[in-house]
């Protein structure tokens, strides 16, 4: 699984990983924030974040306490809900249903809070957990729903986009050291080329990715309206954000929110 991706870059087994946010919590638990629902209200304001001085401190931290370098921080898109059960149009759907998520505390604390039943499953597992019907649903971005197998055994989607999930380009601190100054250059530029790429096909694709789900896969598919997002998000924010701040401390939590205000500020003008 990620987790074990990550640690095995942690030990310098391997080199470089990309791993979800949610599987690296474990080894530095400020990522946590990424999980407030309803964080950014675009991917264009997520883009202008990872370039505020709140995330670089961020990945400066991540790499003192863990020896794990960013390369770079990428969107991995916004996540949706699917089961094999019943349409999800708002949280009183969620009630009773066995929806797996990341091996992270928050993200078991966020399905929590919609009524669900959370299970920690890896990635690896999903698919046939879902199969098997050791759960009912879980949650990803729609690329992951379609490309990894999870629409062929769900029936249901619904496009509650309730988290921005962010992939993480990690590498080992002493193989970096190791390298000439050129590659490093090489490596940190091609991350910074990698990240105007991959954010912008995820965007462009996405739409696309719910219309094959729905119309290769059959799956049922809901387009979540803003008053039902609201939903959502009124249930599910608080709690999350007072777990959140428990972990990691109100300061840190202010500062983010300041942050996404300040992105939001510079790509909206408002």
């Amino acid at each position: 699984g990620q987790r074990e991706l990550t640690e095995m870059v942690q030990q310098g087994a391997i080199q470089m990983t990309l791993v979800a946010d949610g599987a690296v919590t474990g080894f530095y638990k400020p990522l946590q924030v990424f999980a407030l629902p309803y964080l950014f209200p675009s991917s264009p304001v997520a883009w202008e974040f990872f370039h505020h001085p709140f995330t670089k401190a961020m990945q400066q931290d991540l790499l003192e306490k863990t020896g794990l370098r960013s390369v770079v921080w990428l969107e991995n898109g916004f996540r949706n809900m699917t089961n094999s059960k019943q349409e999800v149009r708002t949280p009183a759907d969620m009630q009773g249903l066995k929806m797996r998520t990341m091996e992270s505390p928050v993200y078991m604390r966020f399905m929590e809070s919609l009524g669900a039943a959370a299970t920690p499953i890896s990635f690896s597992e999903l698919v046939m957990s879902l199969q098997q019907g050791v759960v009912d649903g879980q949650e990803n971005a729609s690329p992951n729903v379609y490309e990894n197998g999870m629409a062929d055994v769900q029936k249901f989607m619904s496009t509650t986009e309730h988290i921005y999930s962010v992939s993480l380009h990690l590498m080992n601190e002493d193989f970096y050291q190791s390298l000439t100054q050129g590659q490093r250059q090489i490596i940190m530029e091609g991350g910074q080329l990698e990240a105007s790429l991959v954010n912008a096909l995820k965007v462009a694709t996405d739409r696309s990715y719910i219309e094959r789900i729905r119309d290769e896969k059959g799956l049922q598919v809901h387009i979540t309206t803003a008053e039902e997002k609201e939903q959502f998000r009124a249930l599910s924010q608080e709690p999350v954000r007072e777990y959140i701040t428990e972990q990691v401390g109100k300061e840190l939590v202010d500062q983010l929110l300041a942050a996404v205000a300040e992105a939001q500020k510079n790509v909206y003008g408002q």
